[in-house]
Parts: structure tokens; C-alpha cells; sequence
């Protein structure tokens, strides 16, 4: 009885940490009594609440939490969260999170699964070992699953298949890149560098960035490092560079983060204690960014400013993915601009030509070819494979030629009548394309030529800047020229 009675008369600071307790880990009675382990048998379903998080285990430190994180108002991912600033470091199922309900639910049984009844079955994700006996979270922020007796050699762990966040003592290898929660960006570390890139479409990819280590040897792998800098070694564990971040050398050690921003840039960051502190940025001018002013925009360096390169139903003109190859795809229109550039033409494709006139052709009879900048003093013609996204206003010397597909609806900024004479123009087209059938080689060459030289004009609001529409008639790529 006596025994009783001090249970309920319990001293109300222990009744406060366990009810803490208790409030982290839920589960069947199966589950660990402790935050910092779950065991065979574990089972949980997110509470009832508009908490942002619902943690489930925490790690010896108190710093970092494991649990359901809430992802908008009604869908949830399985998260690891630096809990002074609320920020994720790692998450689960990024691009397909999970419902924040009752037919949601977490097991462990050697293998941490989650499944959502109502989309699917099947489990939605799990991490695919069946050999573990517990799971637990590190200081470090590692998410592991470990044997009993052995916890220095996980079956499974985190740091093995990030998110978007790399923290300090992680490994970055060429199996582990980083990617945005909308898969729209990547952050990779290939043979000699690490590289940006920008997906487009179901696989075109844009390499926007990459910086190449000054004593690379082959693959690398990188580790951000507590005092301040990005690690980049080579296989053999030799240094190939040292990337520093603001803090370097300045007597900080302390939390280090490197993140792929939701807009593609990459960031370094460390914990003041009281906030994330930006520490290094890859991409320092805006203009530089793809996604700056999006797709067919015009971005001015150093104004925060974007216009539009071709207007569309609703701010600039929006384009998909693919080429104009095949049939149905090669009728196409385009815009010429001068005084405009892109950041990363060091990463595109050029050849040596020796007019405007020979860049532009090398496009149009290029399938593939989405559009070319033209640069007077090296003439170097830089061809597109993809829609063009966010030119950056430059120098005069660089002349640039964006193709458009037919019935996209884009139209110049500053073009009132781009509509009519579209229709106006395919009208001509149809015409000469009987006329060349009839007359055979010299009569259709000379009266496509003809055609050619009588294409209408319209101003576009740049001096040099002109829109002309026509079909696509060589497909001959040029891609091994």
C-alpha cells in the first residue's frame, strides 16, 4: 500500500520528465521504454494535433529528434529535426509524402517501415534490411539500426542516403547526391568535382555550376568539417581541396550544415546557438541561378530585377521539355536578343563559326537545339539542348537566338500584333510549301528564298531584337560537329 500511495503522490518533477518521455516514444506495448532506442515490435501512428513535428526518438544529447514531420497541413514525412531551430537535416520520402492520419503508420521489426493504407498496400518506404534490433539516433544526427552487442557497424543508417543537408562527418560520395523536395535540382560529387544541376523535363538535365578540385585524383568524396570548411578527398583519403566558408580559421568549431536551396543554390551554414548563420554560398550573383526568372526571363545582374524575354498567358511564356525532332515537332518560331548571356556557358557545348548567321543556322538544322548565344570576339556559337531559362543582360557581344514552339501562345513583351502575324505567317507557309512541291529544285529553291527574305519583322523591345516564325525543314543534328 505504502508503495502505492507514493506512486500517486509522485514528486512533480519526475512526474513532468515522465510524462515527457512517455509523450516521445509512441507505440504497442512492444515499443522501447526509452527515447533513445526502438525495438523489434515497434509500432506508431501520427497523434491527433496540428504540432508541426511529433517526435518518436531522440537522441542522448536532446539536440536532434527522429519522427513525423508535418508536411503542409495534411501530409507528413518521416524526419530527423535540429530541434533548437526546427529545422529537418534529414527526411524520408521527400517527393512522395505520406497522409497525416490513421492509416498511417511506422513498424520496426529488423526493418523500419512506413505505410499508408490509404494510397497503397505496399509499403511506401522501408529500409530494406531485415537484420536489426534496434534503432537509434546519435549525437551527430545518424539515424541507425544497429545489432545488440555491435552498434559500431549499423546495417542501415541516414548518412548513407540524404536529403537535401549534408552535416558535419557525413560522407558525400557519388552514391549519395543531395536533391530538392520538388527533384528539381541536384547537388553531385563525380570524377575530380562537385557540380549543379538542373533537371528538366523527365531527364534533360541543366549542369549550371561545378567546381573542379585543384589536386583531384580520379572519384572523390567530400565531408563538411566542424572548423569551418568543405573536405574534398580522393580515394585514397588524400586531400584533393579544401573549400572554406566564412568561419574558417576563426576559432568557431561548432555545427556546420551544407544545404541545396529550394532555388538551386548550395549554402553553408553554422549554429550560433541561437540561429543558422550563413557560412558559404556557391552561386553568389542571382542571375547565375536558372530558376532566377524562370523560363523564357530576362534577369538583370545586381537589381534584384526579372522581365520577360516572351511574354506568356501568365507572366513569362512557359515551355515543356523534348526537342523538335519527329513529326508534329518541328514547327517552331523564335526570338533573337542582343546584350544577353548565361552564367555557365563554360559548361555548354560551342562550336567555332564565323557569323551570327552560321550560330543560327547550326540551331535551326539542330533538332535538338532549343536555342544559341553568338559571341563576336571569340565566335563561339554555345548551343542549347534545353529550353532557355533565365538570360542574364550583358555586353553587346554576345548575341542570342531562342527557338519557340508554334501554338505555344508566347509573344514579345512588346509586341502587340505577335498573334496576327502568326496566322498571317502559316497562311504563307502552306502556300510556298505547294508552290516548292510543284516547281521542283530551282523554282522551289528560288521561291523559298524569296520567302525567306520577305518574313516580317516585329520589334521586341531591344534594338537587334526580332521574332520570326518558319517550319522546321533539316533535321540533320549537329550535336558531333
Amino acid at each position: 500500500m505504502k508503495s502505492i500511495e507514493k506512486g500517486l503522490h509522485m514528486d512533480p518533477f519526475v512526474l513532468f520528465c515522465t510524462v515527457i518521455v512517455l509523450s516521445l516514444v509512441q507505440g504497442t506495448a512492444g515499443a522501447s521504454n526509452t527515447t533513445t532506442e526502438l525495438i523489434n515490435g515497434f509500432t506508431a501512428t501520427p497523434g491527433k494535433n496540428d504540432a508541426e513535428f511529433e517526435p518518436l526518438l531522440a537522441d542522448p544529447t536532446g539536440v536532434f529528434a527522429f519522427g513525423f514531420w508535418h508536411v503542409g497541413s495534411t501530409k507528413l514525412d518521416l524526419a530527423v529535426i535540429h530541434l533548437p531551430s526546427s529545422e529537418p537535416v534529414w527526411r524520408a520520402v521527400p517527393f512522395n509524402p505520406v497522409n497525416w492520419a490513421s492509416t498511417t503508420t511506422l513498424s520496426f521489426d529488423g526493418n523500419l517501415v512506413l505505410t499508408d493504407t490509404s494510397i497503397q498496400k505496399d509499403p511506401i518506404w522501408s529500409t530494406n534490411v531485415t537484420m536489426g534490433d534496434f534503432v537509434a539516433l546519435r549525437n551527430t544526427s545518424n539515424l541507425e539500426i544497429n545489432h545488440f552487442g555491435n552498434d559500431k557497424s549499423p546495417v542501415w543508417q541516414s548518412f548513407d542516403h540524404p536529403f537535401d543537408t549534408l552535416v558535419q562527418g557525413q560522407n558525400f560520395t557519388a552514391l549519395s547526391p543531395l536533391f530538392t523536395a520538388n527533384n528539381r535540382y541536384t547537388f553531385r560529387i563525380g570524377m575530380g568535382n562537385i557540380a549543379l544541376y538542373m533537371l528538366f523535363g523527365a531527364s534533360q538535365e541543366i549542369n549550371y555550376w561545378k567546381h573542379s578540385a585543384v589536386e583531384a585524383d580520379g572519384q572523390l568524396y567530400g565531408v563538411v568539417d566542424p572548423q569551418g570548411f568543405f573536405y574534398l578527398h580522393n580515394t585514397d583519403g588524400s586531400k584533393a581541396e579544401q573549400i572554406p566558408f566564412n568561419s574558417f580559421n576563426r576559432g568557431f568549431v561548432g555545427l556546420h550544415r551544407m544545404t541545396l536551396q529550394t532555388d538551386g543554390n548550395l549554402n553553408a551554414y553554422y549554429w550560433d546557438d541561437k540561429q543558422w548563420v550563413l557560412d558559404y554560398t556557391a552561386i553568389s550573383e542571382p542571375c547565375a541561378l536558372p530558376g532566377t526568372c524562370g523560363s523564357y526571363g530576362l534577369c538583370f545582374p545586381g537589381q534584384h530585377k526579372c522581365s520577360c524575354l516572351v511574354n506568356g498567358t501568365d507572366g513569362c511564356l512557359q515551355t515543356d521539355s523534348g526537342d523538335f525532332c519527329g513529326k508534329g515537332n518541328s514547327d517552331f518560331s523564335f526570338v533573337r536578343r542582343a546584350g544577353v548571356t548565361i552564367e555557365y556557358t563554360d559548361l555548354m557545348l560551342f562550336i567555332p563559326v564565323e557569323s551570327l548567321d552560321d550560330c543560327e543556322k547550326a540551331c535551326q538544322s539542330n533538332c535538338s537545339c532549343w536555342g544559341a548565344l553568338y559571341v563576336n570576339t571569340s565566335k563561339h556559337c554555345y548551343l542549347m539542348d534545353s529550353p532557355i531559362h533565365t538570360v542574364e543582360v550583358s555586353e553587346n557581344s554576345y548575341q542570342g537566338y531562342f527557338k519557340l514552339r508554334n501554338g505555344s501562345g508566347g509573344k514579345s513583351s512588346d509586341d502587340s500584333g505577335g498573334k496576327k502575324g502568326h496566322g498571317v505567317m502559316i497562311g504563307l507557309l502552306v502556300t510556298l510549301t505547294i508552290i516548292f512541291v510543284a516547281l521542283a529544285a530551282y523554282g522551289g529553291y528560288f521561291f523559298w528564298d524569296r520567302r525567306r527574305n520577305r518574313l516580317p519583322r516585329v520589334q521586341l523591345g531591344g534594338p537587334t531584337q526580332e521574332m520570326v516564325q518558319g517550319p522546321y525543314k533539316d533535321l540533320h543534328t549537329m550535336a558531333n560537329t
